[in-house]
């Protein structure tokens, strides 16, 4: 079975018993709770479109390893076109949900560095690592399932290195190795779409030095493997979603708006050596991670593209509900927002055309452009969001309820004094303006998130700035040159 339909991903799900919490509870049905039902249905649009014939060549492609027609989020890339079909992907998608597809989305830039780096150390430490990695993956692809990527450690103090700290579990690590296989400690921390995925796939967060081995690991694990504690994120726009009778129009949107992402403990998990890629191969960390990071920071960035291409769409509609679509400066505004967008997709493109390809064949993106790309994004996304707010006015961020709305006396009030433009209904008015909170961010995490998602921008910064100080004395000689100045 190749391709899932998105009902099947939703009953696979249901069925795991996953061992999730929320707001102090256990969730016992995904399916059925408020955050994290319209998560699984943003994943089993993906998965649904996939069967589309109008949007199948978008969301899918013919496997390298088993070559079967497989869903695009689980293909490995091998050349700068794969890449950029990703990228197109992502942004895309975007446009159906405005949301996180996180449970399907990491997995595939971790896997597509791990096929390299295990080709490396097997051919450095005839580990048998690669063969592994590629029955698993052959068995993620045929079975169409979402895997999640886990990357980020707790970290602990921040002035310290993984040996350095108190408390040797502030990375995760291996604390045993058995006949079966290894035993691991930790946590993983704001994993996307970590609860609503089958499998979870995990690496280091960081390069590792000799000292370190125990925390160079990588390996994959179901989601509900024992030992397994997840406890789901929930952010202020979230407390909406509990608050009795509310429902439509409170939501902004309504059947996709929750960003899931969750903090994982892994109490002693075993995790059997069939599963296991890096086990003590701490000079194969820094490749990894050099190698998925601006895989990582290419796609969040082609997410963010998307969700101010329908960041810029509402405000021009709000713009029209609200009287003022002819106005000169709101046209500005949106030119605006459209420049700082597309500067940063341009950037990712050009990531994605100037990239390269490892021993084992996998393609990777240049790391600067990917760099500057993210740092962009998350820039553009931002200003995006204050043009939204300015755009839309106050009511943006002071909406009635829809209880307000269906109530006998005040329903007519409502009715009467937050009309604008005559042609336009009041309730359309106020459902395009309560999208517009959750676009903006008032309503959602996903502009906080995009400084935060596929690293900090001081990760970025640290890139650029590593690579400004490599060329600048090339540059200060050129200019003297061209001065008639001996240097």
């Amino acid at each position: 079975m190749p391709l899932m339909t998105g009902q099947q991903y939703r009953d696979s799900i249901r069925d795991m018993k996953i061992n999730v919490f929320c707001f102090g509870k256990r969730i016992d049905n995904q399916l059925e709770h408020p955050i994290t039902r319209p998560a699984i249905d943003a994943v089993a649009l993906a998965y649904d479109l996939a069967l589309d014939p109008t949007y199948q060549d978008k969301i899918t492609a013919i496997s390298h390893l088993t070559g079967e027609r497989i869903n695009y989020f689980t293909h490995l890339y091998h050349s700068p076109e794969d890449f950029v079909k990703r990228l197109d992907l992502m942004r895309d998608l975007l446009h159906h949900h405005g949301m996180c597809t996180g449970a399907r989305c990491v997995s595939g830039n971790i896997a597509n560095g791990l096929e390299s780096v295990t080709y490396e150390m097997d051919k450095k430490y005839g580990t048998g690592y690669l063969e592994r990695f590629r029955k698993y993956w052959a068995k993620v692809q045929s079975e169409d399932l979402s895997v999640g990527g886990y990357i980020t450690d707790p970290k602990g103090d921040r002035s310290k290195r993984p040996a350095e700290q108190e408390d040797p579990d502030l990375y995760l690590r291996v604390v045993e190795e058995k006949k079966e296989g290894i035993v691991v400690r930790g946590a993983k921390v704001l994993i996307s779409g970590a609860s609503i995925a089958h499998e979870a796939l995990i690496m280091p967060t960081r390069a590792m030095k000799e000292d370190e081995k125990q925390y160079a690991l990588a390996f994959a694990i179901p989601t509900n493997a024992p030992g397994l504690t997840l406890l789901h994120q929930f952010p202020s726009p979230d407390f909406r979603r509990y608050v009795p009778g509310a429902k439509g129009i409170d939501f902004g949107n309504e059947q996709y708006g929750v960003y899931n992402a969750c903090f994982i403990f892994f109490d002693d998990v075993l995790v059997p050596w069939d599963r296991v890629f890096m086990c003590g191969e701490y000079e194969f960390t820094g490749p990894l991670v050099g190698r998925l990071s601006p895989c990582f920071r290419c796609v969040t960035a082609a997410c963010k593209c998307g969700h101010r291409d329908l960041l810029i769409g509402g405000a021009a509609v709000i713009a029209e509900y609200n009287g003022v679509a002819k106005a000169g400066h709101i046209m500005e505004k949106l030119s605006e927002m459209s420049y700082e967008s597309e500067l940063s997709y341009g950037c990712i493109l050009g990531a994605a055309y100037r990239g390269f390809k490892s021993e084992s064949g996998n393609y990777f993106p240049n790391g600067l452009y990917a760099n500057v790309g993210k740092y962009q994004a998350s820039k553009a996304l931002w200003f995006g969001a204050r043009m939204g707010v300015d755009i839309s006015g106050g009511l943006v961020m002071s909406m009635p309820t829809e209880a307000d709305m269906e109530h006998p006396e005040l329903g007519a009030l409502i009715q009467k004094y937050f009309k604008a433009n005559p042609a336009v209904p009041t309730e359309n008015r106020l459902k395009m303006m309560r999208l517009m909170e959750y676009l903006t961010g008032i309503g959602n995490i996903l502009v906080a998130e995009s400084s935060q998602g596929g690293a900090p921008t001081a990760s970025q910064q640290m890139v650029v700035t590593g690579d400004l100080r490599k060329n600048l004395e090339e540059y200060k000689r050129k200019v003297l040159k061209l001065a008639g100045i001996k240097e």
